[in-house]
């Protein structure tokens, strides 16, 4: 029997290993009763992942159409529109690049769809590439978060919307 390195068996469970890393995370964000930021963000990672491993056990594979895998379209599609709710409302700067590292998987998708000469290797890069700048974006984040609630106290989860201003007429100022 061939002996494997350490780098070959983590490379074979590495997806197993990201989905516990990611429960990992969204039960600590839950335990310390982190804000709802924090929380949502989390849960969406490791929803990604558990959701990934239902639709292959229920379908027994990938459902392909035109070379891009549909389940994952869909799993990365939702996980984008949520991610960018939290993003644009949500008084922390790392949501956005959570969101931003969506893209990227997105256009990995839409890459395949529109073109079919694209290199697997490149398609599969832009589809799991952009989970771990997810996780470190998200970690970074939740260390930074209490870091700042520790210094500053309890602030604002979300950012407030302003109201629209009402138009005023202009002034000539004296002298100009």
């Amino acid at each position: 029997m061939p002996e494997h390195s350490w780098l070959e068996i983590l490379w074979f469970h590495k997806d197993k290993i990201q989905l516990a890393v990611y429960a990992l995370l969204f039960l600590y964000c839950l335990a310390r009763r982190m804000p709802a930021p924090e929380c949502v963000l989390s849960g969406a990672l490791f929803g990604m992942g558990a959701i990934d491993k239902l639709h292959h056990l229920a379908i027994g594979g990938s459902i392909i159409w035109r070379h891009a895998n549909v389940g994952h379209l869909c799993i990365d599609a939702l996980a984008m529109a949520g991610m960018y709710v939290v993003a644009l409302h949500a008084n922390r700067i790392y949501p956005l690049w959570i969101a931003g590292a969506q893209i990227i998987a997105m256009f990995g998708h839409f890459y395949r769809l529109a073109l079919e000469e694209i290199n697997t290797f490149a398609y599969d890069a832009m589809a799991v590439t952009p989970s771990y700048i997810q996780f470190v974006a998200m970690l970074l984040g939740v260390v930074c978060h209490m870091s700042r609630r520790t210094r500053l106290g309890k602030y604002p989860s979300w950012r407030r919307s302003s109201l629209p201003t009402l138009e005023t007429p202009a002034r000539i100022l004296p002298g100009a």
